[in-house]
């Protein structure tokens, strides 16, 4: 018996999406190597404000394009649950279909930057390279 392809691409997306999430830690994860090697050396902290800010911006990016896996993985699941009838497999159609601007795509990056599960760590290790520059330079 041959398997539904619905279930392939979903078990395919899935994998995919669990993937990004690993791979956002890993973005928070350097972010604090970065501000923790800054601040212990205390060589140039105003770079953990540069160089954190670009981890929190890859951060949302990385983000922003794994959701598109997930608006496309609750489709699918709506179609499994709806149907027995496998359908045609359309991920980059329903992408496309999407309207995207600039105001658009950068609105749904800012969306993203704000999430909690954004935001933290990026948010206090700013908070502490501001803190380090204006308290250390003295």
């Amino acid at each position: 018996m041959q398997e539904n392809p619905l279930l392939i691409e979903w078990a395919t997306l899935q994998n995919q999406f669990d993937a990004f999430e690993k791979l956002s830690l890993v973005i928070k994860l350097v972010a604090i190597l970065i501000a923790a090697l800054f601040v212990f050396e205390l060589k140039q902290p105003e770079i953990i404000l540069v160089l954190n800010s670009i981890c929190w911006g890859q951060d949302a990016i990385w983000k922003t394009f794994q959701s598109r896996f997930a608006d496309r993985l609750l489709k699918i699941e709506s179609d499994l649950s709806s149907t027995s009838n496998s359908g045609h497999i359309q991920f980059n159609t329903a992408w496309d279909l999407k309207p995207r601007g600039q105001v658009s795509l950068v609105s749904e990056y800012l969306r993203h930057l704000v999430k909690p599960t954004i935001v933290f760590p990026h948010l206090i290790l700013l908070c502490l390279g501001m803190y380090v520059v204006l308290f250390n330079s003295r």
